[in-house]
């Protein structure tokens, strides 16, 4: 017969025993969390805070194909382009035949002709990744001035050496690039404003809080966290780059590489996203 003071005990031994199997969770080290993605895949990746402190890092200066995630810095450019007053968002595109490429997006099934404003070539570009409206952006701006942006702000692995969907080019060798430690520099400088007005950082604030794949960043996070990011999926490559914008702000970019299928690099991807936000963003 278990007494009350040997069922007391037994409460405090339940107590104790789970908040030490709490405290062994939380304190679980990166490198031990590390180990425990699947050893075959390829992961890069770099954590800072808003002050741009490394919290975590990874094979951060790897170069990396970059797939849709170049389209981050072509936006930027874009918003510099429309304060020096050389592009106007409200302005109207006259979509041609010749802009349509395949892929992600929605404007190459729309009728030629259509009329388009170049704020809803950038929303799109983000939203679901419109190849063909970030090809219009990029002639807009045009792919030396970018390439010319990204070099003056002392980037040497972020490269757009060619258009989306541009299958030649990629035979050819002309691939676009980035890394780990660059996309999240460009982010957090984004961030801090170094380079445009409020007025611009917000457009691109609210095109990359609207991109609409969440299956990677954010797929773990609690419900209602916001996310500003863009992500990039090539048959070789699948990544993510963003700022969770918790209680601390968090910049974080990953690059999974060597995936067995898409679900297991974006599983990954979620899951140190997870680890991020509970161990520094909160």
């Amino acid at each position: 017969m278990i007494t009350i003071q040997q069922s007391t005990w037994c409460v405090l031994l339940l107590l104790c025993l789970s908040v030490l199997s709490q405290a062994a969770k939380a304190q679980e080290t990166w490198e031990v969390f590390m180990e425990k993605i699947p050893e075959h895949l390829q992961v890069s990746l770099l954590i800072q805070d808003e002050e741009g402190q490394t919290l975590f890092s990874q094979s951060a200066d790897k170069r990396i194909p970059s797939a849709s995630i170049i389209k981050i810095p072509i936006l930027i450019a874009l918003m510099e382009k429309v304060e020096n007053r050389e592009i106007t968002l409200d302005a109207r595109y006259s979509l041609q035949a010749t802009d349509k490429v395949g892929g992600a997006g929605e404007l190459q099934h729309l009728p030629d002709g259509s009329g388009i404003t170049f704020r809803y070539l950038a929303e799109e570009m983000i939203r679901i990744s419109d190849n063909t409206a970030t090809n219009i952006l990029i002639r807009a701006i045009e792919m030396g001035y970018i390439q010319d942006w990204l070099k003056k702000n002392g980037y040497r692995d972020t490269q757009l050496n060619r258009l989306m969907m541009d299958f030649k080019a990629i035979e050819e060798g002309r691939q676009n690039y980035t890394s780990p430690r660059e996309i999240n520099d460009i982010l957090l400088n984004l961030w801090e404003g170094k380079w445009l007005k409020e007025d611009s950082r917000a457009e691109i604030m609210h095109c990359l809080k609207g991109c609409a794949d969440n299956s990677t960043i954010p797929s773990l996070l609690p419900a209602g966290t916001v996310v500003a990011h863009k992500t990039g999926t090539l048959d070789y490559v699948r990544g993510d780059a963003g700022i969770i914008l918790g209680d601390k702000p968090l910049i974080l970019s990953v690059f999974v590489e060597n995936f067995e299928s898409m679900e297991e690099a974006e599983s990954a991807i979620g899951k140190i996203a997870l680890k991020a936000f509970r161990d520094f963003g909160r």
